[in-house]
C-alpha cells in the first residue's frame, strides 16, 4: 500500500501526498483553457481515466486518429441527451493518449479540424507523474482558471486538491479552522446539506467530499494526510 506518491496536474503544479493511508488510487486534474474566445475543460489521467469516459458515452471506436505531439490524437462524433431539458448536442469526444497518460476534452458542435486546431495552439507535455498543458500562443490560448487535482482515498473520501496562492487563498473561511499536524481543517456543507471539509496547508488547498458513512471519521483520519505542492 502505498505510502508517498507525486501526481502532476495541468498547470504543471506537482502534489505530494503522505500518511498512513491508502494513496494508491489513480488520480485526474481538470482545467479549463481558452482557445481562440472559446472555453474547453481538459481533463488529465491514467488511459482509464479516457477509457470510462468514453465508454459511458457509448463510444466502441473511434471515427478520426491523428499522430500529433508525440501522441494519438483520436475523435468520435456522440449525440449528446440532456434528459432533463430534453435537448440533444453533437459531441465531439476528443482523446489524446501518450505513453502513459491519457487527456479528453469534450467539443460541442465540433469536426475533427477544430480538435486539431486546439492542438496546434495547446502543446502537451507528457512527464513520468503526469501531463502538462501550456500555450503555444499566448495571445490566442491559455489556462483560463487554476487547475484541480482529483483524488479518491480509501476511507477518506474524494479529495480535490488546487495548490494555494491568491486567487485560491479566497475559497479559505474566514474563521479558525482546527490545529492539524499538517495544516488547518474547517468543515462546512454544500447546497444539499451535505457535509465537506477544507484542508488548508502551506501550499495546497484540499476540498474533501466523504464518502457515505464516513463524515464524522474524516477529521481523524484526515491528520494522517500531508500535502505539499513541490517543484
Amino acid at each position: 500500500m502505498a505510502k508517498s506518491v507525486v501526481h502532476r496536474a495541468l498547470d504543471g503544479y506537482r502534489f505530494h501526498l503522505s500518511g498512513d493511508l491508502d494513496l494508491t488510487q489513480p488520480f485526474t486534474s481538470v482545467a479549463r483553457y481558452a482557445v481562440d474566445s472559446r472555453l474547453y475543460e481538459l481533463t488529465s489521467g491514467g488511459h482509464g481515466a479516457a477509457t470510462g469516459w468514453t465508454g459511458d458515452l457509448g463510444i466502441r471506436g473511434f471515427d478520426d486518429e491523428f499522430s500529433i505531439q508525440g501522441g494519438r490524437l483520436r475523435t468520435a462524433r456522440v449525440t449528446d441527451y440532456d434528459k432533463r431539458s430534453g435537448l440533444e448536442d453533437q459531441l465531439l469526444a476528443v482523446v489524446w493518449q501518450g505513453r502513459r497518460f491519457s487527456m479528453f476534452i469534450p467539443m460541442y458542435n465540433a469536426k475533427p479540424a477544430d480538435a486539431v486546431h486546439v492542438f496546434q495552439l495547446l502543446g502537451v507535455t507528457e512527464h513520468d507523474d503526469g501531463l502538462t498543458v501550456a500555450s503555444r500562443n499566448p495571445k490566442r490560448a491559455g489556462i483560463a482558471e487554476p487547475s484541480q487535482l482529483a483524488k479518491e482515498v480509501p476511507n477518506l473520501g474524494l479529495l480535490e486538491m488546487t495548490a494555494l496562492n491568491k486567487t485560491t487563498a479566497r475559497r479559505l473561511p474566514s474563521w479558525r479552522g482546527a490545529r492539524l499536524p499538517h495544516g488547518e481543517l474547517f468543515r462546512d456543507t454544500l447546497d444539499d446539506d451535505s457535509t465537506y471539509f477544507l484542508l488548508a496547508t502551506p501550499s495546497a488547498v484540499v476540498t474533501v467530499l466523504p464518502h457515505d458513512g464516513e463524515t464524522a471519521k474524516v477529521p481523524a483520519r484526515i491528520g494522517a494526510l500531508k500535502v505539499e505542492t513541490v517543484a
